[in-house]
């Protein structure tokens, strides 16, 4: 047992206290975090260029122009705006349960492209195409922002029976220096114009009937087995049923995927190196295998705490800690062990039976495609975790961990019974992949030349 530890303290020491382990480990969370600094830092001193200018709107009815100017109009623009601080405000508020937001919340602006606006509307009665085409000269020598060309058909109240694609549309000609941003807001603002000539049409008020077509609010209380009633936000669920899953999963996958595929470079460089044979005369094959799999395991443990307290402390930063369950983050160290040891055994197995890299992708790719899976279908699997997609693969190796550390993450509970079950067969499943792969382990570190073929790694399950 002494010479396992040995070994492991040996790999453990000769990965982790190297420079670049540390610059892709270490200095990813801390240039994260400064790039969210910086970021912060931008948006609070960031001042946005204003939108000046005129736009020129084409209807020969002129009830859009009319309705453009209301649109348009800066004491209106700024009361929108002000709506739309106010919604980010409480969306923050929200996912603090109540308490007060982060300052970056409240500073963040909507349109982080635009400052002032003061956009003067010029109507245009005339659509005949000598006039669009004057129009669009001034366009192009900078004399106007836009040009919105609105025709009859586009005013009127649409047929709820056809198709949004096949609605009549008007069309917003723009300079090549306009950006993206400016951009969207004309559009949104001439789209607003075109829905109040319409309600002026049909003798309503148009900000009554804009305020009667937003969904209400719902205060909804989910009830627990116990009859007790705890308050669900709309924003919180979406982020606990897909996002919150999906950063386990990550989480787990990173640690395993990092550490193991070291354990199989490390394996391949001292077996072409023939440092393998030196090791050999001191140790067992199993007891090297062991020793080299529990070094690894533990650079992926403290990749795992490392990622872990990086997001942790950022929830606890911006006071969002109740978007995770104390509980899952047992389960993630559970699960990272069997997923670990899983994906270890097949690293440490086929680095042994081959001398180059390429060689042992090839071999490896039919069972990293399986262990792909939830990557691939994280989000049926998150949205429905007790459907057949995720029940079924929560049994399949080397899927199991992250199958179900994406379950057990998702907003509905797993059977009671799938967890224990999962466990249990996953670490049968690691009893079966550590042996397979100490028989590999045993008869491909000496042996070169060709790589072998599947078959005859099964072949070698057989020797004794």
């Amino acid at each position: 047992m002494s010479k396992v530890v040995i070994i492991a303290w040996r790999e453990f020491k000769q990965t982790v206290f190297r420079k670049i382990f540390l610059l892709a480990i270490v200095g990813i969370p801390v240039l994260i975090v400064a790039v969210m600094v910086l970021m912060v830092a931008v948006m609070e001193g960031h001042q946005e260029p204003p939108l000046e200018g005129t736009i020129a709107v084409v209807d020969p009815s002129g009830e859009t122009i009319e309705a453009a100017r209301v649109e348009f109009n800066s004491a209106r623009i700024g009361r929108d705006e002000q709506q739309q601080r106010q919604q980010i405000q409480d969306l923050a508020e929200e996912l603090t349960g109540g308490s007060t937001p982060p300052a970056s919340a409240s500073k963040f602006k909507m349109g982080f492209g635009r400052g002032d606006v003061n956009v003067t509307i010029e109507g245009v009665t005339d659509a005949s195409d000598s006039m669009i085409e004057a129009l669009r000269g001034r366009l192009l020598s900078d004399d106007l922002l836009a040009i919105a060309v609105i025709p009859a058909d586009v005013l009127e109240t649409p047929n709820p029976s056809v198709r949004e694609r096949d609605r009549p549309e008007f069309d917003l000609f723009v300079g090549e220096e306009l950006d993206a941003d400016h951009t969207g807001f004309i559009e949104r603002r001439i789209g607003e114009a075109i829905v109040r000539v319409r309600a002026e049409r049909a003798d309503l008020d148009p900000d009554t009937a804009m305020a009667m077509l937003r969904r209400p609010r719902s205060s909804t209380r989910r009830l627990l087995a116990g009859g007790e009633e705890v308050q669900e936000s709309a924003t919180l669920r979406k982020i606990r049923a897909q996002m919150i899953p999906m950063a386990f999963m990550m989480l787990l996958w990173i640690a395993v995927m990092t550490s193991s595929q070291h354990l199989m470079m490390s394996t391949i460089e001292e077996k072409s190196n023939r440092v393998m044979e030196v090791l050999l005369s001191a140790v067992s094959p199993f007891q090297l295998m062991a020793g080299k799999i529990l070094g690894h395991g533990f650079v992926g443990l403290l990749i795992m705490v490392i990622y872990s307290g990086l997001a942790i402390t950022s929830l606890v930063s911006f006071a969002l800690l109740n978007l995770i369950n104390l509980a899952d983050l047992v389960y993630l160290v559970i699960y990272f062990f069997m997923a670990f040891f899983m994906i270890a055994s097949i690293m440490a197995g086929v680095g042994s039976a081959v001398t180059d890299i390429r060689e042992a992708n090839t071999l490896i790719m039919p069972v990293m495609l399986i262990a792909m899976i939830p990557l691939i279908l994280w989000m049926p699997i998150s949205q429905d975790p007790n459907g057949g997609i995720g029940t079924a693969f929560s049994y399949i190796p080397p899927a199991i961990p992250f199958v179900m550390i994406l379950r057990i993450a998702a907003d509905e509970p797993v059977p009671v019974w799938q967890i224990p079950a999962t466990i249990a067969w996953g670490y049968v499943c690691v009893v079966g992949m550590v042996w397979t792969a100490a028989k590999i382990f045993r008869v491909g570190v000496l042996m070169y030349g060709k790589p072998p073929s599947p078959w005859q790694l099964l072949k070698w399950l057989r020797y004794s």
